[in-house]
């Protein structure tokens, strides 16, 4: 008896579909995800070893408030390796960052810093919000730097320079590190909102939890308290352009 080999160009439209029904997909209508999660579980089991099925897994748990099934399928997604398109291996790296692996995302991303400024074209938010999340200025300034016109990018300078000059690029990376500390292995979203109404670069970092954790309160407190504590420790007043908030992941707008 021969074996079955699945035709590829089927197996590709197949994938290529679901992935334009995730898309479209908001994260406040449970019933859609359930029923396109369903669709993907049902094509995982057919072809188990699929990165790309898998990638898409793990974003549809994230949109259906199971942020520990997705870090189990974004490991076991990383375990079985093979090539993504690059819009899966988007996906995949943002769904990293929304899940608080970041030195997984800083792996798949690795390659496409050390060629920046086309990197930045394909990976621009992610790339940012990597920055963020890891505490890290320089890379912040360079991939804004990429496109000073751009108003995002040219608020983003801004808020990177009033840092610098404030000589407050250690405190930032500390906070951010305390953040993820606090609530890293919770979270299943991470983004930011860019405000330049005030004459100078406001940074809100938005923190995503489940819709089955009700105390979102007794995290923003935690993590005021802990930045409020470091900045006593080392004698400096705290700086408030860079604020964070934390919101079910039903309210998110991200892709």
């Amino acid at each position: 008896m021969q074996n079955f080999v699945p035709n590829l160009s089927i197996l590709q439209q197949q994938i290529d579909n679901l992935y334009s029904k995730i898309k479209g997909l908001k994260y406040n209508n449970t019933n859609a995800i359930m029923q396109t999660l369903s669709e993907a579980e049902h094509l995982s089991l057919q072809y188990p070893d699929n990165a790309e099925i898998l990638v898409m897994q793990v974003h549809l748990q994230i949109m259906n408030s199971q942020e520990q099934k997705a870090r189990a399928i974004a490991h076991h997604t990383w375990e079985i390796g093979g090539d993504l398109r690059t819009v899966f291996e988007k996906m995949y790296v943002s769904d990293l960052i929304n899940l608080g692996m970041s030195e997984m995302a800083e792996i798949l991303l690795r390659p496409h810093l050390e060629n920046l400024q086309q990197g930045s074209r394909i990976f621009p938010l992610e790339m940012i919000r990597f920055a963020l999340m890891t505490g890290n200025i320089d890379l912040l300034s360079r991939v804004a730097g990429t496109s000073p016109n751009n108003p995002l990018f040219s608020a983003i300078l801004q808020f990177v320079r009033t840092y610098q000059s404030l000589k407050y690029t250690t405190c930032f990376a500390n906070i951010q590190k305390l953040v993820i500390e606090n609530c890293g292995n919770q979270i299943c979203g991470y983004d930011f909102n860019c405000y330049t109404d005030r004459g100078f670069t406001d940074i809100e970092i938005v923190l995503y939890f489940s819709n089955y954790d009700f105390d979102l309160k007794q995290h923003q407190d935690a993590i005021n308290n802990s930045i409020n504590r470091y900045c006593s420790s080392i004698g400096t007043k705290r700086v408030y352009n860079l604020s964070f908030a934390c919101k079910h992941i039903k309210d998110c707008q991200m892709f």
